[in-house]
């Protein structure tokens, strides 16, 4: 009786180390494959797409006039979205999502808020933020993607110039004559 509640012990303190961790992930797989697949049948509707603007950077990109389908995953403020269609000009990108509600709901569950613990080591008055925010994109989560679009150089010509090769003058001295070769 004692090994079954060892074991059972056991098999809880394993769960609550990292078997919840894998059975949230596991969760949140299943919701992206089912958005995925649902998005890859067309089940949505269009008056249901919400355009999101990003600002980016990238002088040197061919605007596109029409949105590209596409598909991916973005997370913007808590709230997670799958992307369907994608439009990219010289500063912004514009991208057509659906608002994933189950992920959204098992991600925000999953994260511990440290303003829901009481034993907050921090004092709310004195309390200096490690960074603060500015700029005009601080709204926005998103990875910073960098181009090196290099152009490519036409090699210069060099000048011609004709080396004229001196004769060797330098003489060495030998210690002894050469050994005789043998044939």
């Amino acid at each position: 009786m004692k090994k079954l509640f060892a074991i059972v012990m056991l098999a809880v303190l394993v769960f609550n180390m990292c078997g919840y961790m894998l059975l949230y992930q596991y969760f949140i797989n299943q919701s992206d494959a089912f958005a995925n697949e649902q998005i890859s049948k067309g089940y949505y509707k269009p008056d249901e797409l919400v355009e999101i603007k990003i600002p980016v950077r990238m002088p040197y990109v061919q605007e596109q006039r029409r949105y590209e389908n596409i598909s991916g995953q973005i997370q913007l403020k808590g709230n997670c979205y799958n992307y369907v269609a994608l439009k990219m000009t010289r500063d912004t990108m514009y991208v057509k999502c659906i608002p994933n509600y189950t992920k959204t709901k098992l991600v925000n569950d999953n994260v511990i808020n440290a303003k829901d613990i009481s034993d907050s080591p921090l004092a709310k008055k004195n309390h200096v933020p490690l960074a603060k925010k500015s700029g005009t994109d601080n709204d926005f989560n998103y990875a910073v993607t960098l181009f090196n679009l290099a152009v490519p150089a036409r090699a210069l010509q060099v000048p011609y110039m004709y080396i004229a090769p001196k004769p060797l003058t330098v003489h060495l001295t030998a210690l002894g004559q050469p050994p005789d070769v043998q044939a």
